[in-house]
């Protein structure tokens, strides 16, 4: 069985190339694949997460199982949920037409996604990414601080 770290480290190397991709597209006519490669980095970024705490999951809905088991490591959860989760509304709809219901047009991604929808999600997942990346940054660097919380910002000391 390979280790925690040995597999949030593979998690995470391929998110980082997600990003990076999602990065070079960003600008660009591909929208629907900025959207689909920063949705992809995040989900692979929150499952490098699970995996330190050894879980393992094959879902794509990660938003409130992330929630649940980090809740005391993060300052932003709720920022952190609400960016996971509207990336994940995505699913298959940047790659697949959508043809299922005839009284509607056949939605296409490629035609379909505005350089508006791909750039709030590129800023969406940065915020997320960013986030995690210092968590794994940290965690990956000094194993045992995988399962602490952050602690609390420093405090300023009362003007006297």
């Amino acid at each position: 069985m390979h280790d925690a770290s040995e597999i949030a480290r593979a998690f995470f190397i391929e998110s980082e190339v997600d990003y990076r991709i999602a990065q070079l597209l960003s600008g660009t006519e591909y929208h629907s694949r900025t959207i689909y490669f920063i949705q992809q980095a995040v989900e692979k970024i929150v499952k490098a997460c699970l995996s330190l705490k050894n879980i393992r999951t094959v879902d794509h809905n990660l938003s409130a199982l992330f929630a649940a088991v980090y809740q005391e490591n993060f300052s932003n959860m709720d920022d952190l949920v609400r960016g996971i989760d509207s990336l994940e509304r995505h699913g298959a709809r940047v790659r697949f037409p959508l043809f299922q219901r005839p009284d509607l047009p056949i939605w296409i991604p490629s035609r379909s996604y505005t350089e508006g929808d791909a750039g709030r999600a590129m800023r969406t997942g940065e915020v997320v990414y960013r986030s995690l990346k210092a968590y794994l940054d940290q965690a990956l660097a000094d194993p045992g601080t995988a399962a602490q919380p952050n602690p609390p910002p420093p405090t300023q000391p009362p003007a006297g």
